[in-house]
């Protein structure tokens, strides 16, 4: 993706819905059907890409070599990504998870691997938000309160800005290294 914000979601049979990723500008966002199991892709904002066809697993038959393993790092920081979203859902309370899913979109977005930005443009609702965190839109929006009243993150025409990076930091128990590996 050149440009824009896109996200990853299985729909279950009820209507629910679970944001499983998302696609940031500058990252490769693979998009593979596999029948009726497979993830819906969704545009967040104006979406730019440029299109590689056919499967992935046959990028080294078409691609040059760098272009490949370019891809093969993308593949496996998604899968760490979503590894990291499950233990979130699963295991993480609403203010960790919700605290660990804007430290990392802050990395992605401003594609850092050392640094945290202050601030960061973030077209997500607080129902696009609920269904990446597993929570209702009702607990997102007492959960992001609670953030901003004790000084941690605020979130606001669709921009965080992150005030106190060592506090989300040690709430969320977050370890970049799954981002930048």
């Amino acid at each position: 993706m050149t440009a824009g914000w896109a996200a990853f979601a299985k729909t279950l049979r009820n209507g629910s819905r679970l944001i499983v990723d998302f696609a940031l500008p500058h990252e490769f966002a693979f998009i593979e059907f596999c029948g009726d199991g497979s993830e819906t892709v969704t545009a967040l904002s104006d979406v730019t890409a440029i299109e590689l066809t056919g499967p992935v697993h046959t990028c080294f038959s078409r691609y040059p070599q760098s272009i490949c393993e370019a891809i093969m790092l993308a593949e496996a920081r998604r899968y760490s990504r979503v590894t990291e979203h499950l233990a979130g859902v699963s295991r993480r309370g609403p203010i960790e998870r919700t605290a660990h899913l804007l430290l990392e979109l802050g990395c992605r977005a401003h594609r850092s691997v050392t640094g945290y930005p202050q601030r960061f443009e973030c077209p997500l609702t607080q129902a696009q938000l609920a269904d990446a965190l597993g929570l209702s839109a009702v607990h997102v929006s007492r959960v992001l309160k609670d953030l901003r009243e004790n000084g941690l993150v605020s979130f606001r025409n669709g921009v965080v800005e992150l005030h106190d990076h060592a506090g989300l930091i040690k709430i969320a128990g977050f370890d970049r290294s799954y981002i930048s590996s």
